[in-house]
């Protein structure tokens, strides 16, 4: 498994050497690397923890790694961002928060907010709590119940407009209005343990490109770009 993946991350490389326009443009071939090998890296110590039951997704998986990755390297570099990019471990990095930003936010206040702003693609917070570790994950939804005063997240369920988890599966969790505290929280895996601060999470390659679509100026309109699909 390792050799295949290594032998999808040359030939992604090769075909990142193979794009002029890309390299002239950017002026930032250093940083794009650095981006690749670290993304290949993460991925490579996913793969290698996967299930007997998970094996048969994994030539699926491997088959669009090399096009996943090149897509998240470019659209970090080309994304605008308040936050500080650490390349060598593709991550984003910011002061953290003394305690998570959970309290900072009432359940009438995310009402309001979803009220007006909920449709399906906009990116949102979401609040977890396991093993006494608090963090704030990303996550966008995709489908919308305003008769009902719900939406649905696409990893993460049926939450009400008001914050509230709507199913046993995400009781843990509550879903907050995008604040730009809290987002730097979802977009740097910070995270808190007994009300103080602890090391980071790494945040998942879908994460990361979530990250990208972040419209700091307007958190209601995520930026537009090219769907991922596969050629």
């Amino acid at each position: 498994m390792c050799k295949l993946v290594l032998l999808r991350y040359h030939a992604t490389m090769k075909d990142a050497a193979d794009q002029p326009h890309f390299w002239q443009v950017s002026g930032q071939n250093q940083t794009y690397t650095e981006l690749c090998n670290a993304l290949y890296e993460r991925e490579l110590l996913r793969l290698s923890k996967m299930t007997e039951a998970e094996l048969p997704q994994l030539p699926r998986q491997l088959a669009s790694l090399p096009f996943y990755i090149r897509k998240a390297a470019q659209r970090i570099l080309k994304v605008q961002s308040p936050l500080l990019l650490d390349s060598q471990n593709a991550s984003w990095f910011a002061p953290q928060a003394a305690s998570c930003p959970l309290n900072r936010q009432r359940p009438d206040q995310i009402a309001r907010f979803f009220e007006k702003a909920a449709k399906p693609g906009i990116l949102v917070p979401v609040y977890q709590e396991q093993l006494g570790v608090e963090r704030i994950v990303l996550d966008s939804v995709d489908e919308v119940d305003h008769q009902g005063q719900r939406l649905h997240c696409n990893q993460h369920g049926w939450f009400a407009f008001a914050g509230t988890p709507l199913s046993p599966e995400n009781a843990d969790k509550f879903l907050l209005q995008p604040v730009k505290v809290v987002m730097t929280a979802c977009c740097c895996g910070h995270q808190w343990s007994n009300q103080k601060r602890t090391s980071p999470r790494v945040l998942s390659l879908r994460e990361l490109l979530l990250t990208t679509g972040l419209n700091w100026k307007n958190f209601a309109k995520p930026l537009r770009q090219q769907p991922l699909a596969m050629s």
